[in-house]
């Protein structure tokens, strides 16, 4: 997959809010960990610093989102709101843990940093993470999210 050739903008505040350390200890603070990661990744246009929280696999699907948005113009800031997870579900090669997500967002402008391009928005998902034991923790394989209401 090609990269979208674009000079990304984003304010100094928006590269300085990392999120605290990985957390990849137990399947929820692994999600926790991977939502908060994937955000600073979606806000400045970069997944580098968000893969230690997922798999190959997961990488691609995220590294997709991101050139999307290059695509067309725009960075997403979300912040995740709340989330509530259901009881993990263990199988031999992976787990699962569902859960209830609201979130808040808007869309920047690449070109201009911190311009909001649309929004603000909220959004709310029944979500469903898929997690495998790696090397360093446990890290997101896949995501299964179904909105509840319009996503825009």
């Amino acid at each position: 997959m090609g990269a979208v050739p674009v000079e990304i903008n984003v304010t100094k505040e928006m590269l300085a809010s990392k999120p605290t350390a990985l957390d990849l200890t137990t399947p929820e603070s692994a999600v926790r960990s991977y939502l908060a990661w994937t955000s600073y990744a979606y806000r400045i246009g970069i997944s580098d610093d968000a893969t230690p929280t997922m798999s190959p696999y997961e990488e691609v699907r995220v590294g997709a989102y991101i050139q999307l948005n290059l695509q067309k113009g725009r960075l997403i800031d979300q912040t995740l709101m709340s989330i509530v997870f259901g009881k993990p579900s263990a199988e031999a090669t992976h787990t699962t843990v569902s859960a209830k997500e609201e979130w808040s967002y808007r869309y920047v402008s690449v070109s201009t940093a911190g311009k909001t391009v649309g929004g603000p928005y909220t959004a709310s998902y029944d979500s469903t993470y898929t997690l495998v034991k790696s090397g360093t923790g446990w890290v997101v394989d896949s995501v299964k999210a179904k909105a509840l209401g319009e996503v825009k």
